[in-house]
């Protein structure tokens, strides 16, 4: 049974997507309809499961610290959701946020690189994440209260991770750049929507699709990419790489 899931549903990327996916959808649809505890408890964590179990099976990492770190992200991503499902109060809040800020630190130094960048090229998309931080934070800083600092060390732990996702471009190969790039462009929208939701305006966006469908989204796209990865002087020689 185990060797029938692997070979059909984890190394198999279009069965694994579809089974990914339709959890995603369950997940929702669990969101919207029925009590959260103990169902979104499970139907969540089981997201994340499944991305962790697909890592296990389809990593290409030629570093033992690469591998942990991506393991170490997904678990700080698990817990962090059993806190944010329903926080009770602000405290519980914080918490969960802060094993947010430990996934995305993980995920920061598994896209971090070595090589120089160009600074020419990086500080127009500076300028713009600071702007659309500053933006954020003008709406929702009346409704901070308490929470002003841990809300702006998460958007900054975002914007940090979000840079050196930018980064990786000319590093590693196309597809693992965008994917990757991509999946944190749709955390970002997912943080942006729980920020307003949470501190400006209750119903906004159709937050209670719109946000566990960027955040499941992302969390894909993103473990896809690594996997997918392949430094360029590696790429004639790389191996193990996932059945599309």
């Amino acid at each position: 049974m185990n060797k029938l899931f692997t070979k059909y549903f984890i190394n198999n990327l279009t069965h694994f997507s579809i089974a990914y996916f339709s959890l995603l959808a369950l997940d929702i649809w669990v969101k919207l309809q029925i009590e959260t505890i103990p169902y979104r408890y499970v139907s969540k964590s089981l997201l994340i499961i499944l991305l962790i179990v697909f890592y296990l099976k389809n990593h290409n990492e030629s570093m033992r610290k690469n591998f942990w770190l991506m393991i170490a992200a997904l678990c700080s991503f698990m817990i962090g959701d059993w806190l944010l499902i329903e926080p009770t109060n602000s405290f519980v809040f914080a918490v969960g946020m802060i094993f947010f800020v430990i996934g995305k630190t993980c995920y920061a130094f598994r896209f971090s690189n070595q090589r120089d960048f160009n600074l020419g090229r990086l500080l127009p998309f500076l300028i713009i994440c600071f702007l659309y931080i500053l933006g954020l934070m003008n709406l929702i800083y009346d409704n901070l209260n308490e929470l002003f600092f841990p809300v702006l060390i998460y958007f900054f732990a975002s914007i940090i991770v979000l840079q050196l996702a930018f980064l990786r471009q000319g590093d590693v190969n196309k597809l693992s750049y965008w994917l990757v790039f991509s999946g944190m462009i749709a955390s970002m929208g997912s943080d942006s929507i729980t920020a307003l939701k949470t501190f400006y305006l209750p119903d906004f966006a159709y937050e209670k699709v719109t946000i566990m469908l960027f955040y499941g989204i992302s969390q894909y796209l993103i473990v896809l990419g690594i996997v997918k990865e392949v430094k360029l002087e590696e790429e004639e020689i790389s191996t193990n790489t996932v059945n599309s």
